[in-house]
Formats: structure tokens, sequence, C-alpha cells
């Protein structure tokens, strides 16, 4: 039987945008009708429409400012009294709150599913008050009856320590099935690369201080930031010798990563990044910052090393891009586990199932 599935998405954007494309995309390959409410921001794609299938239909609702969020309030209510779906999606902490406050006022048979992609709280930019807060805006949410989805082990830890009143699962992110088997170049350049907004989360300044003791060191190595964002820390990028190309279309970032040969991530915090995990598929090892979401995918695995603060990342940095047998391995390490396990096909299947038991659980 079709379904009538619904998506609120207010991070339109990087990771949380190819994550609810792939899974939305699946969806409408499956036969059913979807639909997605989405918030535009300063680096949602001006081409959003070729992200998703020409069958989903597009509805945009401001959900940035407060005034804007006051007013979704009730256009999402109206619409989804319109739409009546069997299924909602909310992604991002932003729509997971919106969405199941006004979750409490629609139809009960309707079946809600938050999926955080690094609930707020876990932030690490905030004071303890504002901490505090968000917890306490997310139990006011779990009034409503709902599913929660954790994308790695560190953030479903996270949510079942603070929201005992929701059940969750945990489905690790995947990436897109153009990132899957790819040919890998068998020469590179000597580049280190990101991907990501420019913002405190992603830790420009570290990113800019590695860099430029590198390429002190080596002029032969690079590094490019693929994003754009805060000037400031733009300018400091730039400064210290980095190549900022702001944002491209996905085909150009996965070209830019095949040809590089490092991946380095110095994000103070994650819940599973998809740009890390298209790094990997595109046979790149990954260096990144020790913090919730970059240490569950690499800990465990010979596909890159974590780092703390501490650490001396400069020497190690050097040593492993000056270490092909070594490079090597882990390349070839990383497009195997992102193609046995980081794939769309079991995302899919795992939200399915959580569906299903859902769909059980409601009938009791």
């Amino acid at each position: 039987m079709k379904k009538k599935i619904l998506h609120v998405i207010e991070s339109t954007a990087t990771g949380t945008l190819s994550a609810m494309r792939g899974l939305a995309n699946s969806q409408i390959n499956d036969g059913n009708y979807v639909s997605i409410i989405y918030s535009k921001r300063a680096d949602t794609p001006k081409n959003l429409s070729n992200y998703f299938s020409p069958q989903i239909s597009l509805i945009n609702i401001q959900m940035s400012s407060i005034p804007n969020i006051l007013i979704s309030f009730i256009k999402i209510f109206k619409f989804i009294l319109k739409f009546n779906p069997h299924y909602i999606f909310l992604a991002s902490s932003k729509a997971g709150f919106i969405g199941r406050i006004v979750g409490l006022f629609v139809n009960k048979k309707i079946l809600f599913f938050y999926i955080p992609h690094c609930i707020s709280y876990i932030r690490k930019d905030i004071s303890s008050l504002k901490k505090i807060i968000f917890i306490s805006l997310e139990l006011i949410a779990s009034l409503k009856k709902c599913v929660i989805i954790a994308v790695s082990k560190s953030e479903l830890k996270q949510i079942q320590k603070f929201i005992k009143f929701s059940p969750s699962f945990l489905v690790e992110n995947a990436v897109t099935s153009e990132y899957l088997n790819l040919r890998i170049p068998k020469k590179k350049n000597r580049n280190i690369i990101t991907v990501g907004g420019i913002r405190p989360q992603k830790d420009p300044e570290s990113f800019a201080k590695i860099a430029k003791k590198i390429m002190e060191i080596d002029n032969t190595i690079s590094f490019t930031w693929i994003g754009d964002g805060d000037s400031k820390s733009k300018k400091l990028l730039l400064e210290s010798g980095v190549l900022v190309t702001g944002w491209l279309d996905t085909s150009e970032v996965k070209n830019r990563l095949l040809n590089s040969t490092l991946y380095l991530s110095t994000a103070k915090w994650e819940g599973m990044p998809v740009s890390l995990l298209e790094a990997l598929a595109c046979g790149l090892p990954v260096i990144a910052f020790n913090c919730l979401g970059n240490a569950d995918i690499i800990k465990g695995r010979d596909i890159g090393f974590v780092f703390n603060r501490d650490d001396n990342v400069v020497n190690e940095t050097l040593n492993l891009i000056n270490d092909e047998e070594k490079i090597h391995r882990m390349s070839a390490a990383a497009c195997t586990v992102v193609n046995d396990w980081f794939n769309l096909n079991r995302n899919n299947r795992e939200i399915n199932n959580i569906i299903k038991k859902t769909e059980e659980d409601h009938k009791l």
C-alpha cells in the first residue's frame, strides 16, 4: 500500500540535506507519495529541486528566525491537515521541536520520526544554561509520542541520557548511490581537503593552524576547504594558505575529493558527518578531531586516525601523507567500509524496520 510521507527539514544544507535526500528519494522510488517542507539557509543549494525526484513536492516554510518559527507552527499545521500523511519525518533539532509541538494537535494516527542529525545540546559552543534550555525544549517536545532516530552510537547515548520518555533507535548515516563503488584514481594531488560550513562547529581556526604549519614544513602539500560562511574565519583560512572554494555542486565536490590524498576534520562536535563518509567513499584516509560522530566512524577501523588538541597532529599527518603503502591500505579499507556498511540500502532497511515496529506498537 502506498503511503503518504512528509519530511520537515529545517537544515536544508550539507550533511542533513545529503541524508534526507537519500531517504526521501528512496521512499518515492518505493512507490510512496512524498512531500518536503523545507527552510532555506544561506548555504542551501540554489538548485535544491535537482537534489530530489521530480515526483517529490517541495514546500518552502521558513524556520530560521523567531517570527518565522511562530508562523511556521500555523503553516505546518495547515499543511498536515491538508496532506494527512501516514508518517512525518523531522530533520534537525529545530524542525524536531516545531514538528512535535504541531503533532500534539493533529491526527493521532500519524506516526512521527525525529532525526536530529546532531542533537542541539551536544554543542560545545554553548553555556551550561543554554544546554539546560535545549534539554528542556526537547523534554517539552517529547510530550508528543515520537520515535527518535540517532545517527551514531554517541548521539544515541546522549539522547537516552536525557530524553527517557521517547523510544530511540540507532540508524547510522549513509552515502547516496553515486558515492558507491567508485573508481579511485591511482595518482592523486598531495592535497588535504575538508567539506563544510565555515562556522565554529567545524573549528576553521584549528584547520588554518594545522595547514599553515604543515605547508611551512612541506610546500608540496596543499589544503582545500570546500564551503563558505563566517568572513573572519574565511580570511584566516586564506591567510594561512588554504584554498577556499565556496560551495560547489555535488559532482565537483566528488571530483575534488577523488583527486585529494587525505581528509582533515577539525570539527568540535558532530552527529555522524556525511561529508566524512563521502570522503571515505572516495578513498581518502581521514584525520579527525576526537569528537562525537567522528570517533564513531574511525575508531576500530584502519581508515585514518583521531587526534586530541594536545596531540602532534602535524607530524602524524606528515608521516601518513608520505607513507604511500599505508595510504593505499587505508584507502582500500575506507572504500570497503562505505560500500559494505555506510550505504543507503542498509540505512533504508533499518528505517523501514523501525517504521514497521512503530506501526505494530501503535496498534496495541
